[in-house]
Formats: structure tokens, C-alpha cells, sequence
């Protein structure tokens, strides 16, 4: 419809000349209706060009932000014609991975001749993940607005967004000096913190909670979990990355960065566990510096977060037995505080527990 009605109105522009002309025998007149007659074939061929020669780029920063910190999503259209355009309009899809959320942004740009273009978007990421922007289309326009060609693009470009958490060493290391000291003890009352690597046939003298009874019981002979002994003298996290409608990971995310961040900033080992979305398994990081840190971070937000609670722990259970304790970070209600919590925003806790809690 808008076509249409730009069509009228250049009609009823070049129709007022001609009166104009005939009427006052006016030759200023008749070089307008000249030009008038051939600017729609010019508008019409310099979109037809353009189209066909541009270029499109997008650009965002290669390192990984923080949370709430602003950054420039660059649009680039690089346009090696001779003829300019006023009105493009691109079609953006953008998505926290992470979490997720999807949506739409359209942005109309002029486009100069010879020239590049250049956009700066301004982004602001409320949550953590990885944002994800694709240029799914262009749209360009004549300079009459009578006539649009639509161009699929392929084009994208991404950031991670990583948490803000601040360090809290004092309250960290506390509750480190706990949780190791309480694995120490339940590996001196002969309990087994260990994970399974392998199962084999019995052998008289393996230890009876071993044994895999399911499977003993389907192959009518004893089977045996192998294991692999699981230092005590470092701390096992667990981060929950179970999400609701509050967005409550992002809580649990900040607090998970602010305690490793204590851990490492006082040469304090750990392994952090947490379940992948994508590969539907449970992942763990030996994390002993501040880039095997950031390493974690960023391999845990190329992931997913997920509606179910307390698969974390559950999935770390059937790798270990007995009352092996570790730190566990999610949401949790606290009825009251200890030496054995550190509470976050938005119901997010740091606590010890064990497979027997």
C-alpha cells in the first residue's frame, strides 16, 4: 500500500509539470519532466546494483564482558557502488543461548556510495550467557519508495557475558577449611569418595559395596566397579544451573563466581562439577588458576541452563558413594545461617553437604 501511494503521488507530480508545461510552454519545465521521467529508472537500477555488490559485517567484542557493562554490537555495509541508498532495513535476531530468551530488533541505516556504513548498537546484558546476534535480513528500498528487494543474509556474531560476582574470601575460605576437613574425616571412617572408571568380574578380596548388584543380578555373576581414588584435600562444587521464572541462575551464577573467584585468589584447589544440557552428562573442571577459571566459566555458558532440581547432585551421586562432602551452589531455602553457607541474592546458597543428605 505504501508503494501504491508513493506511485500516485510521483504520478500526480509529473502530471502537475506536463499542465505546467503546456500551459506556460515553460522548457525548465519540460527538463524536469525529463528528469522526472528517467529518476524511477535510476532509483529502481542503483538498488539493483547496490544489492548485488554490498557486503555486511557484524561485529562485537572478541573477549568476554561482564554482566551490566556496555558494549557496541558494529554493524559494517560496505557498499563499492557508485549509487546511495536512504533507507535499508535489517532484521536482527538476537538470543541469550544460555537461558534461552529470543527476539527481534529492526534497524532502518541510509547507505552511502563508495563508502562503508557504520551502525554502533549499544548492549547492556542483564543476565550471563552467551548473546547471539544474526543478520537474518536486509531490506532495501528505492529512492521513490516504490520499489523493495528483500536479501537473506547469513551473518552473526558473538559475545560471552560472564558474571559479576564479588569476591568474598573471608566467608570462602571458612567454609573451604570446612568441607575439607570434613572429607578428611569421612575418609579416615573408611567411607569411599571415589569415581567409578570401569566395571569387571568379581575377584575374591574385592570389597562387598563394590559390587554392581543390578548387573550381577542380569549377567547371573558378580560384577565389580572399578574405582579411582578422589584426593579429599581439595573441595568438590557443585553449580546448579536449574532456571525458573525469577531467573534465579543468574543468582547462582554471581555467587558461583564470587566464591571461585575467593578459592583462587587464596590458592585453594577444587573441582566443580555441573551438568551439560547439550551433552546431557556431567562435566567437571579441575580449577587450581584464574584461566582454568575463566575457562570453566565460559565452557559452562556455551551450555544451557534447565527446569529440572537437583539433577546436579543426583548425576554426581552415581559417580560417587558414601558420605562425601562437597559444596554446593543453587537455590536452596535457608531457615537459618552457619559456618557452612554463604547466601546469595535471589535465594542463592553456598553450602556443604554430602551424598547422605
Amino acid at each position: 500500500m505504501k508503494q501504491i501511494g508513493n506511485i500516485i503521488r510521483y504520478l500526480i507530480i509529473i502530471a502537475l509539470d506536463v499542465a505546467i508545461m503546456l500551459l506556460f510552454h515553460s522548457y525548465l519545465n519540460f527538463l524536469l519532466l525529463i528528469g522526472l521521467l528517467v529518476f524511477p529508472i535510476y532509483s529502481i537500477y542503483s538498488v539493483y546494483k547496490v544489492k548485488s555488490a554490498f557486503q555486511l559485517r557484524l561485529m562485537v567484542p572478541l573477549e568476554a564482558m561482564k554482566k551490566g557493562n556496555e558494549f557496541l554490537l558494529r554493524i559494517l555495509v560496505h557498499n563499492p557502488t557508485w549509487f546511495p541508498l536512504l533507507n535499508a532495513t535489517i532484521t536482527l535476531d538476537v538470543e541469550n543461548t544460555f537461558h534461552g530468551e529470543k527476539g527481534q530488533h529492526t534497524l532502518n541505516l541510509p547507505i552511502r556510495a563508495r563508502k562503508d556504513t557504520e551502525i554502533q548498537y549499544p548492549i547492556v546484558m542483564d543476565y550471563s550467557g552467551k548473546f547471539l546476534v544474526n543478520a537474518k535480513q536486509i531490506r532495501f528500498v528505492d529512492l521513490l519508495g516504490v520499489c523493495e528487494w528483500k536479501v537473506d543474509l547469513n551473518e552473526s556474531a558473538e559475545c560471552l557475558i560472564l558474571p559479576s560476582g564479588v569476591p568474598r574470601n573471608q566467608e570462602a575460605g571458612l567454609i573451604y577449611i570446612n568441607g575439607v576437613t570434613e572429607a578428611m574425616e569421612s575418609k579416615e571412617k573408611g567411607y569411599d569418595f571415589s569415581e567409578v572408571s570401569g566395571i569387571r568380574e568379581y575377584i575374591p578380596g574385592d570389597k562387598l559395596q563394590n559390587i554392581h548388584w543390578k548387573l550381577s543380578m542380569k549377567k547371573d555373576e558378580l560384577m565389580v566397579k572399578e574405582r579411582v581414588s578422589v584426593s579429599a584435600m581439595q573441595l568438590h562444587v557443585l553449580v546448579e544451573l536449574f532456571n525458573d521464572e525469577q531467573m534465579r541462575v543468574d543468582a547462582v551464577l554471581d555467587l558461583a563466581d564470587s566464591v571461585t573467584q575467593s578459592f583462587v585468589a587464596q590458592n585453594l584447589p577444587f573441582t566443580v562439577y555441573y551438568y551439560s544440557s547439550n551433552l546431557h552428562e556431567l562435566e567437571s573442571c579441575y580449577i587450581g588458576n584464574e584461566s582454568e577459571r575463566v575457562q570453566w566459566l565460559e565452557m559452562m555458558l556455551y551450555d544451557k541452563c534447565y527446569d529440572e532440581v537437583g539433577i546436579v547432585e543426583r548425576m554426581f551421586g552415581q559417580h560417587y558413594v558414601s558420605d562425601g562432602t562437597y559444596l554446593y551452589i543453587g537455590v536452596a531455602d535457608v531457615s537459618e545461617m552457619s559456618n557452612n553457607m554463604i547466601l546469595g541474592e535471589k535465594d542463592a546458597v553456598a553450602v556443604l553437604r554430602s551424598l547422605s543428605y
